[in-house]
């Protein structure tokens, strides 16, 4: 027999004999933890021989046999390390800041008044989706008007009721109305008296959304 079927004879009695010392040796003790890391020093790469790699299985068979490591030791130092668990997060306080942003401004009224009398503005004002509301009167009637706010759940004059008191508008000036959260109701609109006809001028009313 050659001499490479010798070595394969010699590593299967080896093999055999690492077998036997661990059905002798099994369950011997514990082991000093340098032995461990020896072992683990040696462990040969995925590359290296298969020659290489069945010494260093017969050196674990041995080492096991004669009680100076367990099977267990040695997969604990093998398996990787448990995760460090993450803390949960902590309570982060997000405040978001929501800025009020006005719409353009919407016409809703504009006249060449000439005669006495009570006029209303042309819509309604949608104010379900707003924080604050301003209408501004711009007049160059040669006659004051009176302008009162007034306000309503639907979309109509009919049933409308005043909001605050009566604000007037000088001959050739203007003037200005601010609604806000205690003033607020869906529908908004203004009715305009004139106690005197105007010769000249035009009235108009704009309105404001802030949202």
């Amino acid at each position: 027999m050659a001499n490479g079927g010798k070595e394969v004879v010699a590593r299967e009695v080896s093999i055999g004999g690492a077998l036997s010392l661990v059905a002798a040796g099994a369950g011997a003790g514990a082991v000093a933890a340098g032995i461990i890391t020896s072992l683990m020093a040696a462990r040969p790469v995925a590359a290296a021989p298969a020659e290489e790699r069945l010494d260093y299985l017969i050196s674990l068979l041995e080492a096991i046999a004669k009680g100076q490591v367990t099977i267990i030791e040695l997969l604990e130092k093998i398996a990787p390390a448990a995760p460090t668990p993450t803390p949960p997060p902590t309570e982060v306080s997000l405040t978001v800041a929501t800025p009020w942003i006005a719409k353009e401004p919407q016409r809703i009224f504009e006249q060449a008044i000439r005669a006495i009398g009570v006029y209303r503005t042309d819509v309604m004002i949608n104010w379900t989706h707003g924080k604050r509301l301003l209408i501004k009167a711009e007049s160059s009637l040669d006659q004051p008007a009176q302008l009162q706010v007034v306000g309503n759940i639907s979309d109509t004059f009919s049933l409308a009721t005043d909001i605050g008191g009566p604000v007037a508008c000088l001959a050739n000036g203007n003037a200005s109305i601010g609604l806000a959260w205690g003033d607020w109701q869906p529908y908004i609109g203004v009715r305009i008296t004139l106690a005197a006809a105007p010769a000249s001028g035009l009235l108009t009313l704009w309105a404001v959304i802030q949202e």
